[in-house]
């Protein structure tokens, strides 16, 4: 019975863990969900990754998306990720690969590595894209791809944009550079 009492707490306090880390990442930055992986498949395609180049994915959430572009397309890749449980789940999903790292903290962490980033990955909300906007194009270097599925910049205009499905909805992925 004791065992069945501890599996139970310890199932409980994941629970609770998990919970409270998507509840931090929702009410505080954008709530945590993984696009699907042909639209994930299609960025990667559009963005022209090319073996040995640097991708940094910006709120990189369970680490998805990282994993592909390092083993799809043999790159460096950097994940940056807020949410605990999402970080905690990419570090072990990535242990022992050292071509990928995943870094807990906001987009700031990531600064000195995007003037180096070839292709800069991001799905997140027209409203955190308004956020970051004049620091990320400030912060990458001309050479950068900018990559966002589904959302879009209010003051740059993309490069080109192409259609794509992501959870069953037609949606867009456009590409920018500085």
């Amino acid at each position: 019975m004791i065992y069945f009492e501890i599996a139970f707490v310890v199932f409980l306090l994941g629970f609770i863990f998990w919970v409270g880390s998507h509840l931090f990442s929702s009410i505080f930055y954008v709530p945590a969900v993984d696009a699907s992986k042909q639209a994930i498949g299609d960025a990667l395609k559009f963005s022209e990754l090319k073996k040995g180049e640097i991708f940094i994915d910006l709120g990189s959430g369970s680490g998805k998306v990282v994993i592909l572009a390092n083993k799809k397309f043999g790159v460096r890749a950097f994940g940056f990720e807020i949410s605990p449980f999402p970080y905690l789940l990419s570090k072990i999903k990535t242990l022992g690969n050292r071509n990928v790292k995943i870094y807990r903290g906001d987009f700031k962490k990531a600064e000195k590595l995007l003037k180096k980033a070839d292709v800069v990955y991001l799905y997140l909300l027209n409203s955190v894209l308004d956020k970051i906007e004049n620091w990320l194009f400030d912060s990458i270097s001309p050479k950068t791809r900018v990559v966002s599925l589904s959302f879009k910049f209010k003051n740059h205009k993309p490069l080109k944009t192409l259609p794509t499905i992501n959870l069953g909805r037609k949606t867009k992925i456009r590409l920018y550079t500085k």
